[in-house]
């Protein structure tokens, strides 16, 4: 079934991003599905038969906002949802991989986390986020989403023990230096360890202005 995962999108003259965007997942994980690494999913072959899944895909920002609709995410219950359901982990480590996404959108994984920990493969999400240096990312959403399952737990150790020492951003590279100033000074304890300038702070703390 790879090969024809494969083939499917050859035919369509897709790029694999562009795939990816139409089947609700991320590059790094369409990549694992053609070369078999992953399984395909049910919900997977009926994008592929879905027609309407030959429109050209929407932009970056637009297509997290609708995908996290579908997925009940109240923020933005108002848009009309993604045609594709994404799975919750490509999702979240596709937002994570972004340069620069809508703070909406990144304001809401510790959302994606807490109500999804249990259909997420925290082993493949933790090798992945090595692989593209956003480990510091992840091991902070997932430290602010507050889940206290094993699985959760032991992906935090892992990232942990991966740390990076280089500042980041949450998805906000191009934040203007006097913002990343102010960041420093107002960020939680949790953005100091992970090394990651932002305001999003763990579920129940407050934000101090």
């Amino acid at each position: 079934m790879a090969n024809t995962l494969q083939q499917w999108r050859k035919r369509k003259g897709l790029t694999q991003v562009d795939a990816a965007t139409m089947l609700g997942v991320s590059q790094p994980y369409l990549s694992l599905l053609e070369s078999g690494s992953r399984p395909l999913t049910q919900a997977i072959r009926r994008r592929m038969n879905d027609s309407r899944s030959s429109r050209r895909p929407e932009s970056t920002d637009e297509r997290f906002r609708t995908q996290l609709a579908a997925l009940g995410y109240p923020g933005f219950a108002h848009l009309p949802t993604s045609r594709a359901r994404p799975e919750p982990d490509a999702l979240l480590l596709a937002v994570l991989s972004t340069s620069d996404a809508d703070a909406r959108v990144v304001d809401a994984l510790p959302w994606l986390v807490r109500q999804f920990a249990a259909q997420m493969d925290f082993v493949w999400l933790v090798r992945q986020a090595k692989l593209q240096n956003i480990q510091n990312r992840l091991g902070f959403v997932l430290q602010a989403a507050a889940v206290k399952t094993h699985s959760v737990l032991s992906a935090v150790g892992e990232l942990d023990r991966a740390r990076l020492l280089v500042e980041a951003t949450l998805c906000w590279d191009t934040m203007p230096e006097a913002t990343r100033g102010w960041m420093r000074q107002n960020r939680s304890t949790e953005a100091v360890y992970w090394n990651i300038l932002t305001m999003l702070r763990r579920e129940g703390d407050s934000c101090v202005a």
